[in-house]
């Protein structure tokens, strides 16, 4: 008999549930552990943390502990290239996702004066703004790596997968509204906030499918960016 060569094509993408959750399960020791490391560095350099202190330190080390155990993952368990099988190539043109981004912003404004969404008192994030050296690193918190983690996780990880499982309209769905609903403490669980992120996160959804995940986070990057000039600016938080 004539061995027949396997000339089926690998299945993608190549990761599967299983990797979801066990990422998912890396993100809250990530975050204890990091604001563990926060605390300890504070308490040692005699400073009484408060919370506005252990927010950003905290979030950012836990986030990089989180990224460093996807990649490990990845790398371990399907030895393949992490940031490339998950979509982070640079797109062609990718100027013009940076401007997609304040696009997103303006018409995320104007809908949400459509649908009359109130101004959502942060005090948290009043805190950070008013101190000089959190209003850095939550800056560079809601502009970079707060973005790429997101996308990384929803986008580049998910709905791939989800696509694969469930098709492209209810894999959009699927990993859009658990998006906004991870915004949902931030503004008091808003109705029209999480819709209007549940919109954003659809558009983030809809470019990775035809761009990357890089072009989605670019945009994500700068849709935030101009979000937060204009909470700086007129206190607004749509």
């Amino acid at each position: 008999m004539i061995a027949v060569p396997d000339t089926a094509a690998p299945r993608s993408p190549f990761w599967g549930w299983f990797d979801v959750f066990l990422t998912l399960g890396a993100i809250l020791p990530a975050l204890v552990v990091s604001g563990g490391i926060v605390l300890l560095v504070l308490s040692l350099s005699g400073v009484k943390p408060e919370a506005k202190d252990i927010a950003m330190p905290s979030q950012l080390l836990g986030y990089a502990f989180w990224v460093a155990a996807a990649w490990f993952s990845f790398r371990v368990r399907h030895k393949q290239p992490f940031w490339e099988s998950l979509g982070f190539g640079l797109p062609p043109q990718y100027w013009r996702f940076l401007a997609y981004g304040p696009a997103l912003t303006i018409f995320v404004g104007f809908a949400g004066w459509a649908l009359q969404a109130k101004e959502v008192k942060m005090p948290l994030i009043d805190e950070l703004l008013a101190d000089p050296v959190q209003r850095v690193l939550f800056f560079l918190f809601a502009v970079t790596f707060g973005p790429v983690c997101e996308e990384l996780f929803f986008r580049g990880l998910v709905l791939p997968l989800a696509v694969r499982s469930f098709g492209q309209v209810a894999a959009l769905v699927l990993t859009s509204v658990p998006f906004a609903l991870i915004h949902g403490p931030q503004y008091s669980w808003s109705w029209q906030h999480l819709l209007l992120l549940t919109v954003a996160g659809l558009v983030f959804g809809w470019l990775r499918l035809q761009y990357g995940t890089a072009a989605a986070t670019l945009t994500h990057c700068t849709y935030n960016l101009a979000m937060f000039g204009g909470f700086i600016l007129n206190g607004r938080n749509y």
